[in-house]
């Protein structure tokens, strides 16, 4: 919202802080009202924490109970400002490996070596084109205006291929914009922390985690001694989200659990660009597409299913004695291995991952070269058109992908595994799901010899940000009667704090006393003393 148009002595005007933008979808219209939102019939609303969203005519009603607690919940996201608070890589080598090359440095020309510069010289850059892509890709002008952009400094660390804050990101928030915070993977966020920093929960009024990577997955499948890894980094991460948030919102019943179940809530907030949908309309207005080609697009790393997909393309051959042809988009730490499987590029002295996808083939396939090609990273948008009719995501290690509901958006077949992180997609007709992979043969020749079935203008809706943003609103609501509770806390808390400060003064002050003397003139504080 434009600040003009803010009333500073309205009580509903709040300022927003958040780490990044959740995309956002829907849960099908027809579940009952306690599966969709926490609040009960005698709780209301506590907070609204994303940008406005336009009503449009036909729209999904949000849940509530009367027009007056629709109209108050659109008043919160029309009067709130938002502030999107970014890692700024300090060092011009961690910008060069994760954002390209940019300019080249005092106007040389390209054969001079060693003066490309990393993609953003400096954050006013980085702004300028976050700000550009939100107006021209993502179709939001307004928001791309109107959104305030905040940067603290971080470094880029290879070993855990992850991103890390230097210093205490919480400290760096001006206390006047410290009302609702969303933190995009708080325990992650939260694994390393300056000494003395403060807390998320005693800065801000209200904050919602959200949670989407599955870390005690990859703990599980790739760390040393995983077996017992897994169970210590949940344990670690159950403590850090109880410590920094007052909601938890899962994208899936995945991921471990984070907090009680009063504040542990699943919830699928990933959405869709309006690029995506309305290719989606494009094809189901057009006539009968003739291609029926597959692909995958994402990063090639083992634990994207490509074992899976290996599996697959043998269990097809042995029931239809030919392999599937498919396009393969990204690119990862594991593309090369990931090729030379497909290749049948086999290497004796290989280990590990790689010499168990092929030990998992049966009978002659391991001989053979699969039709696969390796045609590098690109964006799905670019897919759009008739080349390409099914995608195909074997993957189990997912929380909920995005390019699952990108496809499913325009008008695909999406082929998946029936896993709970695919759960949401089951609502939508050209979502095909397979129980093993004979399963997954008999769904793939359908695909290839039928047109996907048109999606409805109301399961369009269930992926775009309007609806989104209302779910989003409401997975992040607090029960009165849980908001009074914590109240209470962080009060008791404060008031014990603020006597411990006198306590401490007084000791430090005292001449006439014995600090035992002070100390006991506070005996009714809970302090003990030896």
């Amino acid at each position: 919202a434009n600040d003009e148009d803010r009333s500073p002595e309205s009580p509903c005007s709040l300022d927003y802080s958040c780490f990044s933008f959740s995309e956002i979808g829907h849960t099908p219209s027809n579940m009952h009202r306690d599966m969709i939102s926490p609040l009960g019939e005698e709780d209301s609303l506590l907070l609204s924490p994303f940008t406005p969203c336009e009503a449009n005519e036909g729209r999904i009603v949000p849940p509530v109970d009367s027009d007056g607690n629709e109209r108050k919940e659109r008043m919160f996201l029309e009067q709130g400002r938002v502030t999107l608070v970014l890692p700024w890589l300090q060092d011009a080598s961690d910008r060069r490996l994760l954002y390209g090359n940019g300019a080249l440095l005092d106007g040389s020309s390209a054969e001079e070596e060693g003066l490309v510069a990393p993609m953003f010289a400096n954050q006013e850059e980085q702004e300028v084109y976050i700000r550009s892509w939100l107006a021209e890709e993502a179709g939001m002008p307004v928001e791309a205006k109107g959104l305030s952009i905040m940067f603290y400094p971080a470094r880029y660390h290879k070993f855990y291929d992850s991103i890390f804050a230097l210093g205490g990101v919480c400290d760096l928030i001006p206390d006047e914009s410290a009302d609702v915070c969303i933190l995009e993977e708080p325990e992650h966020l939260n694994w390393y922390r300056a000494p003395g920093c403060s807390s998320w929960i005693s800065k801000f009024r209200h904050c919602i985690g959200v949670a989407h990577t599955n870390y005690k997955a990859y703990a599980r499948n790739h760390a040393p001694d995983g077996f017992l890894a897994a169970p210590l980094l949940a344990g670690v991460n159950s403590l850090i989200v109880q410590a920094n948030c007052h909601r938890v919102v899962k994208l899936s019943g995945v991921l471990q659990e984070f907090a009680p179940t009063n504040r542990d809530y699943i919830e699928n907030v990933h959405g869709i660009r309006e690029t995506y949908l309305k290719e989606g309309r494009r094809r189901r207005a057009s006539t009968a597409i003739t291609e029926k080609r597959a692909y995958f697009i994402g990063k090639l790393l083992w634990a994207k299913g490509f074992n899976q997909l290996l599996e697959l393309e043998a269990c097809f051959r042995e029931r239809t004695g030919e392999f599937f042809e498919i396009d393969i988009f990204g690119s990862g730490p594991d593309e090369g291995e990931i090729q030379r499987a497909f290749f049948n590029d086999r290497d004796d002295n290989e280990s590990g991952i790689f010499q168990n996808s092929f030990n998992k083939w049966s009978g002659s396939s391991r001989r053979h070269r699969l039709p696969a090609n390796f045609l590098g990273p690109s964006d799905h948008s670019s897919l759009a058109g008739d080349a390409y009719s099914i995608f195909i995501n074997p993957s189990l290690t997912e929380v909920l992908c995005t390019t699952t509901a990108e496809a499913i958006a325009m008008n695909k077949w999406a082929i998946v595994p029936s896993h709970p992180s695919n759960a949401f997609f089951m609502q939508f007709p050209n979502c095909l799901s397979y129980c093993n992979r004979r399963e997954f043969v008999s769904i793939l020749e359908k695909a290839r010899y039928n047109d996907p079935p048109p999606i409805s203008e109301e399961l369009f809706r269930l992926l775009s940000w309007e609806a989104a943003t209302l779910r989003c609103v409401r997975a992040a609501a607090v029960p009165k009667r849980d908001a009074a509770r914590d109240d209470r806390i962080s009060r008791t808390t404060k008031e014990k704090t603020s006597s411990l400060k006198k306590v401490y003064r007084s000791i430090s002050s005292s001449s006439s006393s014995s600090p035992s003397e002070a100390v006991a003139s506070y005996e009714g504080i809970g302090l003990v003393t030896p």
